[in-house]
């Protein structure tokens, strides 16, 4: 898959004025990653073979015995105002429904690191934080640290687990409204 373009630096529009006016990019224009960054990055993350879901936001994969997993919650917004004044106010998320997981075809009683990440509301979420600060035009090297430090793609889950006899892991993924989620299960991987 591509994406229009890598950054906000793109020449139809002429260069930006702030460091987020909605361009296409995966980058504000000081290299900020923003949303759409992360749904790629956990794309990406899904390597090898796609197995089959019944779920139709969850996408996952096998590879070498490891799974992959994306799961996302969409929400279509109750929107009554155009894009631009929309969307420059904060959306609050709100909890979904867990996701109940289960994986099996893996190695009976084995150890496996579990690792979570999240992209989502105050999540990997560099532009709620810049609207926080009061949107402004020009980012300080104080709050351009601050922007990359929140969306440097932490797990929010990194442990190890067993799979059970029969080789299925069974869990429970808290979910928010719109988050988008990346799953791992590897095979004899030690907790970071």
């Amino acid at each position: 898959m591509s994406y229009w373009t890598y950054t906000d630096l793109f020449e139809e529009p002429g260069p930006p004025t702030a460091p987020f006016q909605g361009g296409f990019g995966l980058l504000n224009p000081q290299g900020i990653r923003k949303s759409a960054y992360f749904a790629y990055k956990y794309l990406h993350a899904l390597q090898g073979e796609s197995l089959k879901t019944s779920d139709p936001q969850a996408m996952l994969s096998n590879k070498d015995g490891n799974f992959t997993g994306v799961i996302w919650d969409f929400e279509h917004p109750d929107q009554k105002l155009s894009n631009r004044s929309f969307y420059t106010k904060l959306i609050p998320n709100h909890a979904a429904a867990p996701v109940q997981l289960q994986v099996t075809h893996l190695a009976p009683n084995a150890a496996y690191r579990l690792e979570v990440h999240r992209a989502g509301y105050h999540a990997n979420d560099a532009y709620s934080a810049y609207i926080e600060m009061g949107s402004p035009e020009e980012l300080t090297a104080a709050q351009l640290a601050h922007l990359n430090e929140l969306t440097r793609d932490l797990a929010e889950t990194d442990k190890v687990i067993r799979s059970d006899p029969s080789g299925a892991v069974e869990l429970t993924v808290p979910m928010n409204s719109n988050d988008v989620v990346l799953v791992k299960l590897e095979r004899g991987q030690e907790s970071k």
